[in-house]
């Protein structure tokens, strides 16, 4: 019950607030009354709607499962320190303990007699079936009282307080009961009652599923009916000016069902001799021959002055299923993301393309939508963004073959690749390199040169998958050009696996392809034209040839010095260090976030006799591979994560540490053979955070999703839970179990590939009670980017400035017979050079940061409430909270009751 008691916290604001707007000098007696199993008590009764407010909002919530509960001795105290003719609202998930106490029972009944005060029951859950006496005690007491039984979801209760809105906007004596019936059964059924005075409307109450209500006045003419409220488990219905006379009720209902019609006198706080000095907003109505000034739909007032309601203030004041609402006078419209449109309840995609007037495209340009937005490119023969076109100076190309024509606004220039380009010299391009952190070329686009020890030029024969640092190598599938032959366009390929056989993977070297240019310089070496990736898939990266190393003494090391052999100019090993003993060997350790590098000088290992050609990782797999670029280094890498080239870990309460073991073996090229293997152990540690504990936890809860961010590469989408507001121990094993008192912990981010180019946004986070993230039961944690406002345990630690989004909640469970809650967050990703913080200080974040993808949605759970008891006939409630209030859910202390009740009433206008 600790939802349904936040819910009305919520809620009793909303209510009390426009009580007060419609009866700005009005006078009313506010009381409640708390009860449980085996205490009631005690009545608090003020007419401060502020102190009212501070006795209602001191209520907590704890305990539970000690169902049924003192619902009659409650009342009976909440009758006996109320005024007479007062609206009472029982709230409860819990049957009456004491429906049996005659005695009580008796008294309660001789109260609403003598004090003609109406019991309304909202009832959220209950201990036995609909059918057991201890529910049934409800109905009697409301049938006897003119009130009304309320059984309901938490997600219907507001609906409810619409109904107590209209109720409660009348004052005192206004009301006279025409009709009072029970029927046991569905079916159709007419009704006849009289109306012997002169009313302004008449109210129809139904307890039950009804089809349809139709009501005939003295000539049997059909009057109109209002609805008010309409759901299965009620409804309620209007009829304005009513003669009098006999009437008629027909009704078709699909379940038991009962109905209770009270007659409505004329309001005297809004009664006017001249309709002129009713409010801007307000309709001057006639009702039983008394003029009354009633605030329009949209507004709330006495009549007289009367103002904007913001609809949009709270979840129940309007019906958006889809976007989000926008107050506006009088009303408020459902409004969408940029690149939709509102239609019919839902958020649709806007084809923009559809009309010169929707999108902004140059007439020389083509359009294609797409979801939630539009694409423009300039046609064939034209240059420019879209948006902005010009015929092309470079069409056809007045340019030598050795050059390529730059376009400019109005002329152009011919450019040589030779002398403008960006040099590549990442030692990882080697089609020798392994896997280790997943890079994409995608976001390549121009005239490149390959330099560096990974090779100076791309491979022409094909290179199986995970080299070259990335999932799918990219190779040149032809020739290189000669000199003479200018720029030549060559075919690059990927090659990746394209199906299962027999148990064995096959893939294709040419499973992706695009065109590319190729130029041979004077000086010898190559420059490549690249425009992303084939299909522009990630991940794919252009590789080189480890055989093609740029000759020359431009990167000779401290160690070595340049000589000429053979007609060569290189660099060799000078041999001058102080120790042969391969106890000297000082390798360099590089721990990085993602991975480990071990580095040995190639001079040393060669002085010390040891193979350059043959060193590895206890995964002999994992090769050293030379890396020069001005150190003069072999190096190995494995990233940090266990089982990764033979790594394993050891970790403690605040440290992982990941190990691994170098092996070298002498070189027997030479004139002589040391036979002798080194090992060197080497070890990273590193600070437990929300990723490092994911790797080293035995089991972790977590869910994953591989997604592609836009053009950027292939990353993986993970959420999970942690123990502690470190987020540095995730829950292990199979299930989460939790108490309603302890605190959740989540954490949502993005892993492989380079995270460091955009941020992680937590747009919507919510729970459901099963794993359907479309279930009709949701509880928003995060809402339009903000944490919700109306739970205060919420905590949103990071969201949209970082690779990873964090929040805190304390555990709930849906009202109802439900033991789990399912997590279902809904993220997207934003450049890291904007500022993609929401702003959170109003009721929604108000403006949409600029995103690089879509909206990927990721699921965690279940957790299971450790605190769920199964009774043998129904579900026991989370706590049993009884009340008599008016308000919003949460749950309460082991059974509280709420009594309010209202007593109109000293007003500023008089009915004459």
């Amino acid at each position: 019950m600790y939802d349904d008691f936040q819910q009305l916290k919520v809620v009793n604001s909303w209510l009390l607030d426009r009580i007060i707007r419609k009866f700005p000098c009005g006078v009313r007696t506010y009381t409640m009354v708390e009860f449980n199993d085996p205490g009631v008590g005690p009545s608090y009764n003020t007419t401060s709607i502020s102190q009212f407010s501070a006795f209602f909002n001191k209520l907590s919530a704890y305990g539970g499962g000690d169902c049924p509960e003192l619902a009659i001795q409650g009342l009976e105290l909440a009758l006996m320190t109320s005024p007479p003719h007062s609206f009472i609202l029982v709230l409860t998930d819990a049957s009456a303990l004491d429906y049996n106490d005659l005695e009580r029972l008796d008294h309660v009944y001789s109260l609403i007699n003598t004090t003609h005060s109406q019991i309304f029951f909202l009832i959220t859950g209950l201990c036995a079936g609909v059918n057991d006496p201890q529910f049934l005690v409800y109905r009697d007491i409301a049938a006897s009282s003119y009130g009304h039984v309320f059984q309901v979801e938490l997600s219907d209760m507001e609906k409810v307080f619409k109904y107590l809105d209209f109720t409660l906007a009348r004052p005192v004596n206004s009301s006279e009961p025409l009709f009072s019936e029970d029927y046991s059964a569905s079916g159709e059924y007419n009704s006849y009652f009289e109306v012997d005075n002169a009313f302004a409307a008449f109210l129809l109450t139904f307890d039950g599923l009804i089809y349809y209500c139709r009501v005939f006045g003295p000539d049997d003419t059909e009057a109109e009916v209002v609805t008010i409220l309409s759901e299965q488990w009620g409804s309620i219905f209007k009829v304005t000016n009513p003669p009098s006379g006999s009437w008629s009720l027909s009704v078709s209902a699909g379940s038991a069902f009962a109905v209770r019609i009270e007659g409505f006198t004329a309001t005297n706080i809004s009664a006017t001799d001249d309709c002129t000095s009713c409010a801007v907003n307000a309709t001057c109505e006639v009702y039983a021959g008394v003029r009354e000034c009633r605030c329009n739909d949209g507004f709330v007032g006495d009549g007289f002055s009367c103002s904007d309601v913001d609809e949009c203030a709270y979840p129940w004041t309007y019906s958006c299923s889809q976007g989000y609402c926008e107050n506006t006078v009088g009303s408020y419209v459902c409004r969408c993301d940029s690149g939709f449109q509102y239609f019919d309840g839902a958020c649709i995609d806007l084809d923009e393309c559809s009309s010169p007037d929707l999108n902004q495209c140059d007439e020389h340009a083509t359009c294609s939508n797409y979801y939630g937005g539009y694409y423009c490119w300039c046609n064939e023969g034209y240059l420019g963004d879209g948006y902005h076109c010009r015929q092309r100076s470079c069409d056809p190309n007045p340019c030598p073959s050795d050059t390529e024509c730059i376009e400019f606004i109005d002329s152009y220039t011919c450019l040589d690749p030779c002398e403008n380009h960006v040099a590549l010299n990442d030692y990882w391009r080697s089609s020798s390199f392994g896997l280790i952190s997943y890079n994409c070329d995608s976001y390549l686009n121009g005239w490149y040169r390959f330099t560096g020890s990974g090779g100076v030029r791309m491979p022409e024969t094909c290179v199986e998958p995970y080299r070259c640092n990335t999932h799918a190598p990219v190779w040149l599938n032809g020739i290189h050009p000669t000199t003479e032959d200018g720029i030549v366009s060559r075919t690059a390929c990927a090659s990746w696996y394209n199906g299962w056989y027999w148990g064995y993977s096959s893939y294709s070297c040419c499973l992706w392809s695009s065109t590319i240019q190729v130029r041979q310089c004077p000086a010898g070496f190559y420059v490549y034209k690249l425009q992303g990736t084939p299909q522009g898939a990630c991940y794919l990266s252009y590789c080189t040839d480890p055989n093609y190393i740029s000759p020359g003494c431009f990167d000779c090391t401290e160690e070595e010095e340049c000589r000429t052999v053979k007609g060569v100019e290189e660099c060799h090993c000078k041999n001058e260090f102080p120790s042969s003993d391969v106890s000297s060997l000082q390798p360099q350790l590089q721990c990085e976030s993602t991975y480990m590098k071990i580095s040995f000088s190639t001079c040393q290992l060669k002085y010390l006799g040891l193979d350059t050609k043959n060193i590895h990782l206890r995964d002999d797999s994992c090769m050293a591979f030379e890396d020069r670029n001005g150190t003069g280094l072999m190096s190995l890498v494995t990233t940090v994560q266990s089982g990764t080239c033979g790594t394993n870990y050891d970790k403690n309460e605040t440290y992982a540490t990941y190990m691994n073991t170098v092996f070298l073996t002498s070189d027997t090229s030479g004139i002589v053979i040391r036979d002798q293997e080194v090992k060197v152990n080497f070890n990273c540690s590193y600070p437990m955070d929300m990723l490092i504990s994911l790797d080293v936890a035995f089991q972790p809860i977590t869910s994953s999703l591989d997604i592609n961010v836009g053009s950027t590469g292939r990353f993986t989408l993970k959420m999970a839970a942690y123990t502690d507001a470190s987020f540095s121990s995730p829950y292990e094993g199979t299930e989460i179990q939790l108490s309603t008192k302890s605190m959740l912990y989540v954490g949502v981010m993005i892993t492989g590939g380079d995270t460091s180019r955009f941020n992680l946004l937590m747009k919507n986070c919510y729970a459901t009670p099963s794993s359907n993230p479309q279930d009709s039961k949701k509880y928003f944690i995060i809402k339009n980017r903000c944490p919700n406002p109306q739970d205060s345990t919420i905590k949103v630690i990071q969201n949209g400035g970082y690779p990873l989004g964090k929040y805190s909640v304390q555990l709930f469970k849906f009202n109802g017979d439900y033991s789990y809650v399912y997590i279902h967050c809904e993220v997207s990703f934003c450049d890291s050079g904007s500022d993609c913080t929401p702003d959170c200080s109003g009721s929604r974040a108000l403006t949409d940061p600029p995103t690089l993808s879509g909206n990927y949605t990721i699921k965690l759970g279940p957790i299971k409430n450790s605190d769920f008891v199964q009774s043998p006939s129904a579900s026991a409630p989370l706590a049993n909270f009884e009340a008599v209030t008016v308000s919003h859910g949460v749950t309460v202390p082991a059974a509280w009751t709420i009594i309010m009740s209202v007593f109109g009433v000293i007003f500023c206008f008089l009915l004459l």
